[in-house]
């Protein structure tokens, strides 16, 4: 009987049989997790990503944005002295349909940000996003180093399908925002 890597073949199996199970494993936790980057969602550090953002000083901007998981949509936002104007859908083939929430204040980059925040406030429940105390929630996000805005936001609970991500296509400045450069993430 011949060994292989100083192995006898029984022991080589079950040593790549555990390999497998182990990279199976970790490939689950990056689906769920997205293995989207970033840095965590805390208070600490959505803090800092206003900061930039109201340093900014963008009052006038267009946005674009997508959410996926247990939602999906495409909107583009107008928002005008820091108020939304405007919130059209975008539809699958391109085209845009004006649309009147309740509350259009969600669809700017201050609502982006009063989402995340709202989030991260469900892990202080009894049952955060309706789940018991202690299931894993991994919440990531990553702000323009320039802007501030987050431009992309990844919520997963884990052994759920309550996984949401928004990302954010494109922000484009408008007249003569303080500090707003010629055209960032088109």
């Amino acid at each position: 009987m011949s060994e292989s890597c100083g192995m006898r073949p029984r022991i080589r199996r079950l040593a790549i049989g555990l390999t497998l199970v182990a990279m199976t494993g970790l490939a689950a936790v990056c689906i769920f997790a997205r293995c989207s980057g970033g840095q965590s969602v805390t208070p600490e550090a959505l803090a800092a990503a206003r900061k930039v953002w109201a340093e900014a000083g963008i009052r006038d901007y267009d946005l674009e944005w997508s959410a996926s998981g247990i939602m999906s949509a495409h909107y583009y936002v107008t928002v005008r002295e820091r108020e939304v104007r405007e919130v059209e859908s975008i539809a699958s083939d391109g085209r845009r349909f004006e649309v009147r929430p309740p509350d259009p204040r969600f669809y700017g980059v201050d609502g982006l940000f009063t989402t995340i925040a709202d989030e991260l406030a469900q892990l202080k429940l009894d049952q955060p996003f309706g789940q018991p105390k202690g299931t894993k929630v991994v919440m990531r996000f990553t702000p323009d180093p320039r802007l501030g805005y987050p431009r992309f936001y990844r919520r997963d609970v884990l052994g759920t399908s309550q996984g949401l991500a928004i990302d954010v296509i494109r922000l484009i400045p408008k007249g003569s925002s303080p500090g707003s450069p010629p055209n960032p993430r088109s």
